[in-house]
């Protein structure tokens, strides 16, 4: 059996959901609370259902030998173009969700990625922790950014990631009135404090599997408003251990028969398992 349970609906609550939408969960995997991977714990109700595409998706039920990796807060002109050669030498298709206000300041490294075949969601107009907004504030961050996106992709955004991972019931309302799916993670890089590439690649490869949403970065987040500050200095020594990382984590996949798509193509994937 599959260890994934994949699908779950929630009433409004605590955990930030909306009734009639989709939850598909899974905790990241051998890792532990931090600002990049802490999100409010899941709720369970009993009656499974399916409602098209308002869903929340940690990691997808599939037979196939299939997940995904993903890249948050960019584009940008430092990680964007290394990311996307080791992508191009690897074969590998992935989902980059991008900052709105990077979008606008990137508008050529964005049209790189869409012209390299990768998928682009959002990621919030400005990064904002999205449990600590106002519904106005939540609404402009995610409608605007995800049209700012869309004007320099000429497509629509599908796939939506709220910065650090977590939500409150307002995202949910917003995203549940709109078309793109929310996207968490189900593999992180691990540890903020590792800084051998090699552990980061190990921690990947030793947790992804089948149907698993690997979250990654090519943008410094919040960063990029003061990136000469100790903060962003700090973030983006972590954005290069990832990048150094990757090409082990891309050939590592490959080698395990793993093969690596956009989280639209993994959601396609989807197979549900019998409820008893």
């Amino acid at each position: 059996m599959n260890r994934r349970r994949f699908l779950t609906y929630l009433g409004i609550g605590a955990a930030g959901t909306a009734a009639g939408t989709e939850v598909t969960r899974m905790r990241p995997q051998g890792t532990t609370p931090h600002e990049e991977t802490q999100r409010p714990p899941p709720r369970v109700a009993p009656k499974p259902t399916w409602r098209g595409s308002e869903r929340i998706v940690w990691s997808v039920d599939t037979d196939e030998p299939i997940a995904s990796v993903s890249f948050d807060d960019g584009p940008d002109p430092e990680f964007t173009p290394r990311i996307l050669e080791l992508l191009d030498r690897f074969g590998v298709k992935a989902t980059f969700m991008v900052m709105g206000y990077n979008a606008v300041r990137n508008p050529g490294l964005l049209r790189e990625v869409v012209d390299a075949g990768h998928e682009v969601g959002g990621h919030g107009w400005s990064h904002l922790n999205l449990t600590e907004t106002s519904l106005a504030e939540t609404r402009y961050e995610i409608e605007h950014g995800n049209e700012v996106i869309e004007e320099r992709i000429g497509a629509p955004v599908r796939v939506f990631r709220p910065p650090y991972g977590r939500f409150g019931q307002e995202a949910v309302r917003v995203l549940a009135r709109s078309r793109p799916d929310m996207i968490v993670w189900s593999v992180t890089r691990g540890l903020l404090s590792w800084r051998d590439p090699r552990h980061i690649s190990s921690h990947v490869l030793g947790t992804v599997g089948p149907g698993d949403i690997v979250g990654l970065h090519d943008g410094i987040g919040r960063g990029t408003f003061s990136p000469r500050s100790a903060p962003a200095q700090r973030i983006r020594r972590r954005r290069e251990d990832e990048v150094q990382a990757l090409d082990r984590i891309l050939e590592g996949a490959q080698e395990r028969g793993l093969r690596l798509v956009t989280i639209s193509d993994l959601l396609a994937a989807w197979r549900p398992q019998t409820q008893t």
